[in-house]
């Protein structure tokens, strides 16, 4: 993206240095410095800002780390020891990813406490903010994306003097092989947006919460998997707010305060182990040769665009990826727009069964995820890249205003998905035959219920 082109979330924001106070733009701001709006914003609205940028870093790392995941090999190529290694990295990582998607819930439950709409948005190639921890990259395991991962979850206590066994030539080695992976530029730390942000939120009147909003926020035991590492946290009250925040940082971050023990299950010492472990030595390749940054965009004259895949099973497989992960936004958005039943009234109701469609929508992720690695990225002679899932973003996150509308978008969605499966079923030798048709039927009692719904 061009110099003179700005998003519209950082158009007006200036960078304050908090070492010596002094104004710059994002070009010339340091690592210290946090941005500020010109004219400054009321501290409500502030905290709607920055809660929108929250919502799309958790979004944009839960995406990033779960492709991370995806891209390790099947771990029967290996030895036993490489094949345990592989597996533990794979679940720790997928862990992380599903601890970011409650993260993403509770800053939606946030703004929802605040009065303000949902934000599942999530830039494909975000501005700098100052807030975003590093340039969006869809890449396979390395052991300096380990590096960039470990340090963007790392406390401040690690990057200033180390700690719990974590040496200050380590932190060095993390920090290179962070910026390295991030095209050369300085990598941000998760944990300085929620600092930022419980600074605001502690400045704001208790009158700006909402208890009532409660009710339709999301809540533990619907979107919780009954893994209480899963933070789905209900927010009424300011201090359930910073409470929140507080949990959503150490759940990162690990405890912050200096010589205290470090936690084994926080994000920053599961990356730390990944990249002590990796290997550097081009000895064992544990991650598919996989295309970075892989799309199915239409090609435009003279753009170039090297993640586009284009072999033709693969590329249909990726558009049905992308068919899916908008009905599972689309579908997650739906539901919490739906006053919250009882706790033990959840099953039979319309929110319920919109929770149940998107979890099988993450599922549904996991597979065609796992075979797009397995296909070519394109169909030159030699290609070695493998495909993999592109997670691109539709092209609205917008529901429709009515109820009926919204049952009438999900029949929608389905049709789409309906018209790639019916591509990839004509195919001489699709892969996935029986997945496809158990994804063809379960669609086709979805549409039906939606299209009753939508009726009546």
């Amino acid at each position: 993206m061009g110099a003179s082109m700005k998003s519209p979330r950082s158009r007006h924001l200036l960078f304050r240095s908090l070492s010596t106070g002094a104004l710059h733009t994002s070009q010339t701001a340091g690592a210290d410095a946090v941005p500020m709006h010109d004219p400054p914003l009321a501290p409500r609205d502030e905290a709607v800002f920055l809660l929108n940028i929250a919502a799309e870093v958790e979004h944009a790392v839960m995406v990033q780390y779960l492709f991370a995941a995806y891209s390790l090999r099947d771990p029967s190529q290996f030895t036993d020891d490489q094949a345990a290694l592989v597996r533990d990295w794979r679940q720790a990582i997928a862990m992380v990813a599903r601890e970011e998607m409650g993260h993403l819930v509770t800053v939606q439950n946030l703004l929802r406490s605040l009065g303000a709409p949902l934000s599942l948005a999530r830039d494909e190639f975000p501005m700098n903010t100052g807030f975003y921890p590093f340039a969006f990259r869809l890449e396979p395991l390395s052991k300096n994306s380990a590096a960039k991962y470990a340090f963007v979850e790392m406390p401040p206590i690690a990057a200033a003097t180390g700690i719990d066994g974590v040496m200050a030539a380590e932190i060095a080695d993390i920090t290179k092989r962070a910026d390295e992976d991030n095209t050369g530029q300085p990598v941000n730390r998760v944990g300085k947006l929620y600092e930022q942000l419980k600074t605001i939120i502690e400045s704001l009147p208790t009158t700006e919460f909402s208890g009532s909003s409660v009710s339709q926020q999301a809540r533990f035991d619907e979107w919780g998997l009954g893994q209480h590492d899963i933070l789905i946290l209900s927010v009424g009250k300011r201090s359930e707010a910073l409470e929140a925040l507080n949990k959503i940082s150490e759940q990162g971050e690990g405890p912050v305060t200096a010589g205290a023990a470090a936690d084994p299950g926080s994000h920053f010492q599961r990356f730390l182990n990944i990249y002590r472990h990796f290997p550097d030595d081009n000895s064992w390749q544990p991650a598919y040769p996989t295309i970075e940054d892989p799309n199915v965009r239409t090609s435009v004259m003279g753009v170039d665009n090297p993640g586009q895949i284009t072999q033709s099973e693969a590329r249909l497989w990726a558009q049905l990826l992308n068919a899916r992960y908008r009905r599972l936004l689309m579908t997650l958005q739906h539901a919490l727009e739906i006053e919250a039943p009882a706790p033990t009234d959840l099953k039979g109701t319309a929110r319920g069964l919109l929770i149940s469609w998107a979890f099988s929508e993450m599922y549904q992720l996991r597979s065609i995820a796992d075979l797009l690695f397995t296909l070519p990225a394109t169909a030159a002679v030699g290609e070695k890249r493998t495909a993999g899932p592109p997670f691109e973003m539709p092209s609205s996150l917008s529901l429709p205003t009515l109820e009926a509308d919204r049952w009438r978008l999900q029949s929608s969605m389905l049709q789409s998905a309906e018209m790639i499966v019916t591509s990839l079923t004509a195919l001489p030798a699709t892969r996935g035959a029986d997945f496809l048709k158990g994804m063809a039927d379960a669609d086709a009692e979805a549409m039906q219920i939606a299209n009753r719904v939508a009726s009546q």
